[in-house]
C-alpha cells in the first residue's frame, strides 16, 4: 500500500489514476476508477448495513448526462483480485478520485485501504426469489426475523449470490450469506415482492456434530470398563469379587449360598425390646407362629388411650 507524505500527493495520485483509467468510457457508459476506503474513514458508518456508496460529485454530473435507469446500480471490481459485487449510491459527497465503501463489502471484495477499484453503471432484473444462510442460529429464533429481514432489505438496492451481508438488530451483528438468488446471479430489490428461503444456518452443523459426538455410546470404546471398583455391604465390609467373562458372569459358589434369599429370617423383637418368637417358613411356604400368640388371638387396638392435652 502506498504512503502519503502530503495531501497533494495523493491527489496528484489519484488525478493521474483517474486520467490512465478513463478512456474507455463511451457517452452511454459510466467507467470510472476510484480509490476506496471504508465509510469509517469519514465517520459515515450510518451507511454500514446498506450496499449503497458514496462517489464524488464529478460522477454525479457524469451520470446525469447519460441516458441511465433509476436507481443508479453499479458493478464494482477490485482490479487487483478480480472480486466483484453490485451497489447503489447514497451520496455524492466524497473528494474528487475517491469511494466510500461500507465495511462488509470492502471484505467480500477483499479490498484494502487505498487500493484501486472499477465503478461502472448497469441494469438487474428485480427478484424473485432469494434464498439465505444465516452464520448464527440464534438469527431464526428471533420472533421477529421475517419482518426484520423485510426492513433490513430496504437499505439494499441489490444483492449479488455469493456475498454475505450485515443486518444489526439489538446491539448484535447477524452475518447472512446470500446463497442463491433468482432469476440471474444478481437481482435489483427495488419495488419487488421476493420469496425468501432460509438455508440451515452454519452454526447448527457444527452443533450437530458435537452433539453425535458426545451421544457415542461409552460401551463400544475399547477401554471401557462397567462397574470398576470395590463392592461393599450396607455394614461396611468388602464384598467378594465376581468373576466376570465376555459371555456370562460366575459367582462364587459360597457368595451364592450367602446370598441366597430367606423369608421372614432374624429375630424380631417387641418395641419394648423383648424378644419374640421367630418366624419361620416351611417347606411349604407357610408360617407358623408362636401358639401362645394363638390362643390370645389378636386384638387390634388395644391398651390404654390419651389425649393430646
Amino acid at each position: 500500500m502506498d504512503n502519503w507524505d502530503t495531501w497533494d500527493d495523493m491527489e496528484s495520485y489519484q488525478t493521474h489514476t483517474v486520467n490512465t483509467f478513463s478512456s474507455s468510457t463511451t457517452p452511454t457508459d459510466f467507467d470510472q476508477y476510484y480509490i476506496s476506503y471504508p465509510l469509517s474513514h469519514i465517520a459515515k458508518t450510518i451507511h454500514e448495513t446498506s450496499n449503497k456508496i458514496i462517489m464524488p460529485a464529478s460522477a454525479l454530473n457524469q451520470l446525469a448526462s447519460l441516458s441511465i435507469s433509476y436507481p443508479m446500480l453499479f458493478r464494482i471490481q477490485n482490479t487487483a483480485s478480480g472480486h466483484n459485487s453490485h451497489c447503489g449510491v447514497v451520496e455524492f459527497t466524497a473528494d474528487e478520485g475517491f469511494v466510500f465503501i461500507p465495511t462488509w463489502m470492502m471484505n467480500n471484495l477483499h479490498l484494502q485501504e487505498g487500493e484501486l477499484v472499477n465503478i461502472k453503471n448497469t441494469s438487474l432484473p428485480k427478484g424473485e426469489y432469494i434464498k439465505i444462510q444465516p452464520h448464527a442460529t440464534k438469527f431464526t429464533t428471533l420472533s421477529d426475523h421475517k419482518s426484520l429481514l423485510e426492513k433490513a432489505f430496504r437499505d439494499y438496492v441489490c444483492l449479488t449470490t455469493g456475498e454475505t451481508i450485515v443486518i444489526n438488530h439489538g446491539g448484535d451483528k447477524y452475518m447472512i450469506d446470500i446463497v442463491e438468488t433468482q432469476p440471474s446471479p444478481a437481482i435489483l430489490l427495488f419495488e419487488t415482492d421476493c420469496v425468501v428461503d432460509f438455508a440451515q444456518p452454519l452454526d447448527y452443523k457444527e452443533l450437530e456434530k458435537q452433539t453425535t459426538k458426545d451421544d457415542e455410546d461409552p460401551t463400544t470404546k475399547k477401554d471401557c470398563k462397567l462397574f470398576p471398583g470395590v463392592g461393599r455391604r450396607l455394614g461396611g465390609r468388602v464384598m467378594k469379587k465376581i468373576k466376570m467373562t465376555e459371555s456370562n458372569m460366575v459367582v462364587d459358589e459360597k457368595l451364592e449360598k450367602k446370598l441366597e434369599f430367606k423369608p421372614f429370617s432374624g429375630v424380631a423383637k417387641r418395641v419394648d425390646g423383648q424378644p419374640l418368637a421367630a418366624a419361620v417358613a416351611d417347606d411349604h411356604s407357610n408360617i407358623h407362629v408362636d401358639a401362645r400368640m394363638n390362643e390370645e388371638g389378636f386384638n387390634p387396638f388395644t391398651g390404654k388411650s390419651y389425649r393430646l392435652l
